[in-house]
């Protein structure tokens, strides 16, 4: 028996009877041998470690852009956050701890420089919009390309995988059915899918407070009229910010197990037939949240000091999408040379119109690829390259 095949049968064995199990994965688009060391999940979790897009996240924008201090979070540390909270409540409700690591640790692959704010510039400019959860699907079944060799773009991950990427936030975004219909955006993600968006809100709202804390824009203080740092007084000495996270789990776990029972859940399907998340906190720590998050938009995202980082950012980004799209020369060579290869591929017989159209949106689309690849650093250069003095704001 292989070190795999032990490990399937330990999943068999301890997992709760609505958790996926790896050897029932409904498998890759492109067939790999099984590997004997790892089951399907762990080879995802690896496979997410090892790309580009992975090892770029250390130089992406969580709140504040990198070179405004070594401490704060990054989209990298917070990927690994979310991976560490997800595991804890995955492991407390019998689910796939190995499924809810890969998800976590691939959500964000697809976010732009800049945090939000980069994600809201290409939104604006490109046709047909931008959202960071799609773009991560894109990432790791397009473009990537440490499998070229094999004769395939892209990462070859699990089906589950992709699925829990792709509906990470549902929590908050509806998604467009017409788009990735592979992995069915009208059904709700499975129960470890479910564990992400609730572990991305915990991660961010617990991280975020603390970075707010240490760049002095917050003070413990101004928590004090809020429930949840009343109930948290409650619960012995110690800083507020280090109690947010225990608690946010303990109610999820307690809550969803209470769910899970009530609803009568047996199979992993059965939570992705139902119409609402299974996977959530309690209605009293729902408001709870609620209120801390619109707190920290008002007195932290709303900060002038980070207000002026997210329209560097924004600016940026306008100017790259302007300087790109209407002169695509401006792109490295491989880069434009997608654009010819694409436009190459097009019919011969198309009206002129139509070609026309058709080649503006593959220029549009490899730019925007382009882009949100972008580390901060890198975008900030580039820009300073295509910028005439003064045309972008400073820090």
């Amino acid at each position: 028996m292989t070190v795999r095949e032990e490990l399937e049968r330990r999943e068999d064995r301890d997992l709760a009877p609505y958790a996926v199990r790896s050897f029932r994965s409904r498998g890759r688009d492109h067939p790999v041998e099984p590997d004997g060391l790892r089951t399907e999940f762990q080879r995802d979790r690896d496979r997410i470690i090892h790309c580009k897009a992975f090892r770029r996240l250390e130089y992406k924008t969580q709140v504040f852009v990198i070179h405004e201090g070594d401490h704060y979070r990054t989209r990298l540390t917070h990927s690994l956050e979310v991976a560490q909270i997800g595991t804890t409540i995955a492991r407390a409700l019998g689910l796939n701890a190995d499924l809810v690591e890969a998800i976590a640790l691939g959500h964000d692959l697809g976010h732009t420089p800049f945090g939000h704010s980069g994600e809201e510039a290409l939104d604006e400019l490109v046709p047909g919009g931008f959202r960071h959860y799609e773009h991560s699907v894109r990432v790791v079944e397009e473009l990537e390309e440490a499998y070229l060799h094999q004769g395939h773009r892209g990462l070859n991950l699990t089906w589950e995988v992709r699925e829990g990427i792709l509906k990470h936030a549902i929590w908050k975004h509806r998604l467009d059915p017409a788009k990735f219909k592979q992995l069915e955006p009208e059904r709700l993600p499975t129960l470890e899918g479910q564990v992400i968006n609730v572990a991305d809100p915990v991660a961010f709202i617990s991280h975020d407070l603390d970075d707010g804390l240490r760049a002095g824009i917050l003070e413990e203080r101004d928590f004090k009229s809020l429930r949840i740092y009343k109930a948290l007084r409650r619960k012995g000495s110690g800083p507020f910010r280090r109690k947010v996270i225990p608690f946010l789990v303990h109610d999820v776990i307690a809550h969803t197990r209470m769910r899970i029972d009530k609803l009568g859940i047996r199979a992993p399907q059965d939570a992705r037939e139902l119409p609402e998340l299974t996977v959530c906190f309690s209605p009293r720590v729902q408001r709870m949240f609620t209120e801390l998050h619109e707190f920290l938009f008002q007195r932290f995202y709303y900060n002038y000091r980070v207000l002026r980082m997210r329209q560097r950012g924004i600016e940026t980004v306008r100017l790259l999408w302007r300087a790109f799209t209407r002169d695509p020369r401006l792109l490295p060579p491989d880069t434009a040379r997608l654009i010819r290869e694409k436009v190459a591929a097009l019919p011969a017989d198309l009206p002129l119109e139509e070609r026309e159209g058709r080649e503006e949106r593959i220029v549009q689309e490899v730019v925007r690829d382009y882009i949100a690849g972008m580390t901060d650093r890198f975008a900030f250069r580039t820009a300073a390259e295509l910028a005439p003095p003064g045309a972008l704001p400073q820090g």
